[in-house]
């Protein structure tokens, strides 16, 4: 990316057909109630829309490893999950979010929630994009009062006159429809986030995931990390 330190950065390569998904992982103990991960990806032209991208969270207790548990509803003293995804064939970017009082689909079924859902929040293609999520954790545990906030290239993301980006207790107003939330000034303040019912669970991983499940057979997708960051407060691109 223009103004790193470095000379190299991550490729992983999907081939289609071959296998469904490659990560990293990494635990981060003891563990905290805030923090931000700021990170740089490049999508090749020719990239397969992906399935699932780059996780953030808790496991309670920690492992050394990814868990599942898609499709169903944590219970609040478990795991609380993030993704900052590239949505679908659209590639447009969001939160996709488990946790104990997330929202299900028509179906009663609880995939991960949405939340930004801007169409002009399109995925850049051959070029390094700058990412930045935070997540902090309600406290105390009764509470409704956690946050989850995105910014894309040191941006957040504004609609008819409000922050949609940065959700917390009291913001911003919208509705939900099944399991995803839509900003409208006109509707209810956000109830904010009820992350967990236990302290012992905190945000102790991350996990950079490329999951694509529908590249046709020897189809190659490159994608490129650098420049990854956690921190407790914001980090921002290398160049404003």
């Amino acid at each position: 990316p223009p103004g790193s330190s470095g000379a190299q950065s991550l490729k992983i390569a999907h081939v289609g057909g071959e296998e469904w998904g490659i990560h990293l992982y990494r635990r981060l103990l003891p563990g905290y109630n805030k923090l931000h991960f700021r990170f740089y990806v490049r999508f090749d032209s020719d990239c397969w829309p992906i399935h699932h991208f780059f996780h953030v969270g808790g496991y309670n207790p920690s492992t050394p490893w990814p868990q599942g548990g898609a499709g169903e509803q944590p219970n609040g003293d478990e795991r609380l999950t993030v993704g900052v995804e590239p949505y679908g064939t659209a590639w447009r970017w969001d939160c996709y979010t488990y946790w104990m009082e997330m929202h299900p689909d028509p179906n009663d079924n609880h995939w991960g929630n949405d939340f930004i859902n801007e169409d002009t929040l399109t995925v850049a293609h051959d070029e390094w994009i700058c990412a930045e999520v935070m997540l902090d954790m309600n406290d105390p545990v009764t509470e409704r009062n956690g946050e989850l906030a995105l910014w894309i290239n040191g941006e957040q993301v504004y609609r008819d006159g409000q922050l949609i980006s940065h959700l917390g207790e009291g913001f911003p107003n919208g509705g939900w429809i099944w399991d995803s939330w839509h900003a409208d000034p006109g509707g209810d303040p956000f109830e904010g986030f009820r992350w967990r019912m236990d302290e012992d669970l905190n945000i102790n991983f991350l996990w950079m995931l490329v999951y694509i499940t529908t590249a046709p057979e020897g189809h190659v997708s490159e994608i490129w990390f650098d420049n990854v960051v956690v921190a407790e407060s914001y980090i921002g691109p290398i160049q404003p």
